[in-house]
């Protein structure tokens, strides 16, 4: 009597995965980019660092060169170190070899030179009140003076 055995592995990917050295960048369900390097890649998943703001079940979106974004979910976190991740719909070999091949992002290079806030280049002007009689005459003189143009246009209509 013959037995038969199956051999199963907890390790179910959909396809072959290549190990690569690709950044991309990560965005959880905030939104909040994160740049990860995407340690292996296949046409259904892929590996990256976790991240502390995810977990498990998350649905992602990963920004590859070549590719753009894509949705994904986080289906398993090897070690507290890699999150692997499921495509949401497989890349095509066309979107695979393009991300396999091409040239890493360029990296905007900003400038490095320290802010300057408003206040530091034009300090406030220190404007004290006037006194007391010179506040009383520029209120006078205005009272005058709209009185003054009220009777002048009562004149000059009768």
């Amino acid at each position: 009597m013959a037995l038969v055995a199956t051999l199963y592995s907890d390790d179910v990917r959909g396809s072959e995965r290549r190990q690569v050295e690709l950044d991309g960048t990560l965005r959880g369900p905030a939104h909040t980019p994160h740049d990860v390097l995407v340690s292996e890649l296949s046409s259904t998943g892929f590996r990256v660092p976790a991240t502390g703001a995810l977990a498990v079940g998350s649905r992602i979106t990963l920004g590859l060169s070549g590719v753009g974004a894509r949705a994904a979910r986080i289906v398993r976190l090897a070690g507290d170190e890699q999150f692997g991740c499921e495509f949401i719909s497989p890349l095509s070999p066309g979107e695979l070899a393009a991300a396999l091949e091409a040239p890493p992002a360029e990296l905007i290079r900003f400038p490095q030179t320290a802010m300057v806030a408003p206040a530091d280049v034009m300090p406030e002007p220190d404007v004290g009140q006037f006194p007391g009689p010179v506040r009383l005459a520029i209120l006078m003189g205005g009272g005058l003076a709209a009185w003054g143009i009220t009777i002048a246009a009562a004149v000059a209509l009768f």
